[in-house]
């Protein structure tokens, strides 16, 4: 099934659970073609006009990512979702964003009505048709994430391919085809060359999947330093390494100002930066304090690097905005939609 069949079935769905549940009738006004905007929807009878975002695989979505997308719509926003889980439900209503599912789980609050119903189940057909494809999972992620950092690896052979996204080279194939039938990738010409379609909602999903798949496999320790604000002293090119989240935002834009650090490294590379800059293993008393580092494995070939990254010690911009994303704290948003405007600009969204 693709996407565009896939979003009718899911916004369906959704609309007739939400009748059921509350007696009223949210009504489709039109799927738009707009970048930003799935569908617009109206609460009949002369209610609001909600701009609707679709997101399916809605329980391993980050929550960061999902408001900063809704964030970009006109006003009202409405999340609809293939199912929102109780906890999901009252951090959206918390932070004021309106929301149905295929469950009838929902929120909307307008001048004179105030809906909010959480708990139902998923519904066999929401928890069923629309599983995470091979796309994103970890060797999928890594394989997009190479691919938005340098749109022209798609037209690699595939062992190049394989040996800059740091993947396996029976993976390549397989994946590519995925991205094919899911309307991301095409092939035109005798040639057949390939080009990255649907950019911006690749990102997107990309980020939102980030947090929960490829994430923690990357996670390699958190250290304590004596210094108060590390990342002014640490030097990482030596080591191969890179800062990413909140740092790295500050370096690309000043706009914030950095609260904690985080590294990607190659693992290799660790215990010499251990040494070299004297850190020690962080207590559970000292993971929150202004001299922890988190390090990562840096999952990437510098190679792949053009215009994405600033300088040497910056991870791709892509990375920080997902780092931001999914802390979920509201300044890191603000730096997080700065930044996506460097991004827009990159990879040119169609």
């Amino acid at each position: 099934m693709d996407n565009s069949k896939m979003d009718v079935e899911l916004l369906d769905q959704a609309l007739e659970a939400f009748e059921n549940e509350t007696g009223l009738e949210l009504k489709l006004v039109s799927m738009e073609a707009r970048p930003s905007v799935d569908a617009t929807l109206v609460l009949e009878p002369r209610g609001p006009k909600y701009s609707a975002e679709l997101k399916r695989w809605a329980p391993q979505a980050n929550l960061g990512a999902m408001i900063a997308q809704l964030n970009k719509l006109p006003t009202p926003a409405l999340l609809v979702a293939d199912y929102i889980n109780p906890n999901m439900a009252d951090r959206l209503r918390d932070a004021g964003f309106q929301f149905i599912d295929a469950s009838g789980n929902a929120y909307l609050k307008t001048q004179t009505l105030h809906i909010y119903v959480k708990g139902n189940k998923p519904s066999p057909v929401s928890s069923t048709s629309r599983k995470t494809s091979r796309v994103f999972g970890a060797s999928g992620l890594k394989l997009v994430f190479s691919f938005l950092l340098n749109p022209d690896l798609v037209n690699h052979p595939y062992r190049t391919i394989a040996d800059l996204a740091c993947v396996s080279l029976g993976s390549v194939g397989k994946m590519l085809s995925a991205l094919r039938e899911q309307g991301y990738l095409v092939e035109q010409g005798k040639g057949k060359k390939r080009t990255l379609r649907r950019t911006r909602e690749l990102l997107d999903r990309w980020v939102s999947t980030f947090p929960e798949t490829l994430s923690p496999q990357l996670e390699i320790g958190v250290f304590e330093s004596n210094e108060q604000a590390p990342w002014k002293s640490i030097k990482l090119s030596a080591l191969e390494g890179c800062w990413g989240g909140e740092v790295g935002a500050s370096i690309l834009d000043a706009y914030l100002s950095p609260s904690m650090s985080l590294i990607y490294l190659p693992k290799d590379r660790l215990r010499d930066f251990v040494i070299q800059h004297r850190l020690k293993k962080a207590s559970d008393q000292t993971r929150a304090a202004a001299g922890r580092i988190q390090v990562r494995e840096k999952f990437w070939t510098d190679k792949l690097i053009g215009g994405s990254t600033g300088s040497g010690d910056v991870a791709p911009d892509i990375l920080i905005y997902a780092d931001l994303i999914a802390s979920g704290d509201p300044r890191n948003l603000e730096a997080a939609e700065r930044l996506y405007g460097r991004i827009e600009d990159r990879l040119q969204f169609d």
